[in-house]
């Protein structure tokens, strides 16, 4: 793909239709659409071209010279310039309301088909809640100053931002004495990256670092660290150069409604959302209607965030992952949790799987899967054989759930209930989830 061109410069009055599936106004101008960063429905808008092509146009909003009625005031001073959030300027229940009508869409756009039932939106806090992200950091010579923060839209520029109203509290209130921390560094311009990762017990940052920290940078980062109350771990390679700093911590995530604490790694997939993955689990449950004489099967299990809780209800549950490192961990809290029904195995889902020992001859009357954006489309063909009857399909991804509920309909399945859920508030990112019965 060829690098994306600056068009000329260009000024439009434009009258903002609709809202695309990415949170973007949608206008029309000489028979093209625009695609117009900033707007909503039912605005009058001044934006400026920022690409173009033949037969679409995007824009950045300059000025709303007519605004929404359900239009909001951003949260946050830096909204609009930072490429960490989209949806500010909509409330929660707005957001919400239109990633249902995304999932609608490609429901009915893509497998030709509504659920039977639809559900109530899941939601819990829209602010602080983000646990794991990677943040930008860049040391500009000419103000002397380190930031810290989430690259701008568009722009591989750091967001020059004081603090963060998605972050976790424990690190986004801090920004400023973290960057300050790492402007003392001698490797201050060799620092590129910041992983976060926030647990209930305590916060991790990894400090991805291309020259090696000396003994004095390495007292600033504890110092630091004991000022803010985290942990840094320090990476100077690979993903294998991962380490702590001083003393390893330990992290850990709670399901309290089913009496389970998971331990995880900061370099683990976790949901960045606590509180919604409660809720979540939950309504997993509810929609399995597990009883002890299930069993089941969870694809893409990760570290068994559904799979230990599904084994609290039902006979036995198998969970299948293609990172052996999370297979570990998941057998790990499956015995620190005396989870004894539960068994786990490493296999990539998107290549042959039918000579595995935990496909070959099985039957499983239930099952759950929840795969990244590119969806399951090699499993689901797969489901019949192993005999599910039930399916619930937990998706970050629209496009690829309505692809794969045509494929589940042509294998025999009803879709029975679907809904969204609110895992990335101020985002456009789609949380959602379905109910398959056969």
């Amino acid at each position: 793909m060829g690098r994306r061109r600056k068009p000329k410069a260009k000024t439009y009055e434009l009258d903002i239709e609709s809202l695309s599936h990415e949170g973007r106004g949608i206008a029309h101008l000489e028979e093209k659409v625009v695609f117009v960063s900033g707007a909503l429905p039912g605005e009058k808008v001044l934006a400026d071209r920022t690409f173009s092509r033949a037969k679409f146009e995007e824009a950045d909003v300059i000025e709303v010279l007519k605004p929404a009625k359900n239009r909001i005031a951003p949260k946050c001073e830096v909204f609009g310039v930072c490429g960490g959030c989209s949806f500010q300027h909509l409330s929660s229940e707005d957001q919400i309301q239109a990633k249902a009508e995304w999932l609608k869409d490609a429901f009915s756009g893509q497998a030709k088909v509504a659920p039977k039932h639809w559900l109530e939106p899941l939601q819990e806090q829209s602010w602080g809640y983000r646990r794991k992200a990677r943040l930008g950091v860049r040391y500009v010579a000419k103000k002397e100053k380190v930031l810290v923060g989430f690259r701008e839209k568009k722009s591989g520029f750091i967001t020059n931002m004081s603090r963060c109203e998605v972050l976790h509290p424990s690190l986004g209130d801090n920004l400023e004495v973290l960057a300050e921390c790492i402007g003392k560094l001698s490797i201050k311009s060799q620092v590129p990256q910041l992983e976060v990762a926030v647990a209930e017990n305590s916060t991790v940052l990894i400090l991805r670092h291309l020259e090696s920290l000396s003994e004095q940078d390495e007292q600033i980062l504890l110092d630091c660290a004991n000022e803010l109350n985290v942990t840094f771990y320090t990476q100077s390679g690979g993903a294998d150069t991962v380490k702590p700093l001083d003393k390893p911590a330990v992290l850990t995530y709670s399901h309290p409604d089913h009496d389970i604490v998971m331990e995880f790694l900061p370099t683990d997939f976790t949901q960045v959302n606590f509180k919604l993955n409660q809720k979540m689990i939950n309504l997993a449950l509810e929609m399995l209607e597990l009883n002890d004489q299930d069993e089941v099967i969870d694809l893409f299990c990760g570290l068994g965030n559904f799979t230990l809780p599904i084994a609290k209800y039902s006979k036995h549950v198998v969970g299948v992952e293609g990172d052996l490192g999370l297979i570990e961990r998941a057998k790990y809290n499956a015995e620190k949790n005396s989870i004894t029904n539960a068994d786990f195995y490493k296999a990539d889902l998107f290549k042959e799987v039918e000579g595995f020992e935990w496909f070959r001859g099985k039957t499983y009357n239930k099952a759950l899967i929840d795969p990244a954006r590119s969806g399951a489309i090699e499993i689901v063909e797969l489901l019949p054989k192993l005999g599910v009857e039930r399916l619930v399909y937990v998706s970050c991804n629209p496009a690829t759930l309505a692809r794969d509920t045509a494929k589940l309909i042509e294998l025999g399945y009803k879709l029975d209930t679907a809904g969204v859920m609110d895992m990335f508030p101020q985002t456009a990112h789609v949380e959602s989830i379905a109910l398959f019965t056969k």
